[in-house]
């Protein structure tokens, strides 16, 4: 099966569970695959053929009368168009961070290079934005990631105390979180692009295209999509599951270095966690565990 028609299949599979389809079947047929789903006690076969002239099409099969037609035609109207993708490239880095509206623990960033032929692969594993994915779920994925695509892997991690360090030379030069989120995206891409030499990279919107490609150099020698909700592109997707995994060792280390369990996110548990670190280990060591500029600071 040609990469753009699995790649619209796996959509139409994941688009077809959101309606309560299940895949009962999946067989290849002369020029594409045959799905067939099912709900209840009834069942639906769909036609996926892919073409150089028409692209890809689809024919719904079985009668007219069938009672999840209507359904399996909601499905594909939740399908976009596969010529109406953001870029075509066959090797290209997807980029995404996860902390940084964490009070305690690190912030880590991370690049991940797709090649076209691996995405189905990829999809099977399970990746997808980790927003989707449990916290049990997001670490068993990222270490199949590390075990299968150790190599197509960049890191950048600021535990607690490098970053509060960072933070402050950035105020310090009148720049914001964003200028410093910039500069760990620009490094993990032109760091990943040394190692493997892709064709652009797809980054979430949180700053403005010249921040970013102003954070370093080199970085307008590469092409960029800069777009909100970017976890829909699988190299995103896989960064955000591999950033979460460090995000969430961070937490899982630094509770049992002071024996104090870490909440994630900037509840009034946060605080109340703070204020028993403070208390244990005093307030000016909250720099090893937590993003102090935070203004959760001023409520412990």
């Amino acid at each position: 099966m040609i990469p753009i028609l699995m790649e619209f299949v796996a959509e139409i599979i994941k688009n077809a569970n959101e309606f309560g389809l299940i895949l009962s079947d999946e067989k290849e047929i002369s020029y594409g695959v045959q799905l067939k789903f099912e709900k209840g006690d009834n069942d639906i076969p769909i036609n996926v053929y892919s073409s150089k002239k028409k692209g890809i099409s689809t024919v719904i099969g079985g009668s007219p009368n069938n009672p999840l037609r209507t359904i399996m035609q909601q499905v594909l109207q939740q399908k976009p168009d596969a010529a109406q993708k953001d870029h075509n490239w066959k090797i290209w880095a997807g980029t995404d961070e996860s902390g940084k509206g964490d009070f305690f623990g690190a912030l880590a960033v991370c690049g991940f290079i797709v090649k076209e032929k691996d995405i189905m692969d990829l999809k099977k594993l399970g990746v997808k934005d980790c927003k989707l994915l449990s916290d049990p779920e997001t670490i068993k994925i990222a270490e199949k990631l590390y075990k299968n695509y150790k190599d197509n892997i960049e890191v950048l991690i600021l535990q607690p105390a490098k970053y509060n360090e960072l933070y402050a030379k950035f105020r310090q030069g009148n720049k914001k979180l964003n200028e410093m989120l910039a500069w760990m995206h620009s490094r993990v891409i032109l760091n990943l692009n040394a190692k493997h030499k892709f064709e652009g990279a797809v980054v979430d919107k949180f700053a403005s295209d010249r921040v970013l490609i102003g954070s370093l150099k080199d970085m307008k020698n590469v092409k960029l999509v800069h777009k909100i909700k970017a976890e829909d592109d699988i190299a995103v997707a896989a960064a955000s599951i591999i950033a979460r995994y460090h995000f969430l060792n961070s937490i899982s280390l630094l509770s049992r270095k002071f024996q104090l369990e870490f909440p994630k996110g900037a509840s009034d548990k946060v605080i109340k966690i703070g204020k028993d670190f403070a208390k244990k280990f005093t307030k000016e060591r909250l720099n090893e565990v937590a993003k102090i500029h935070f203004k959760t600071i001023e409520k412990i």
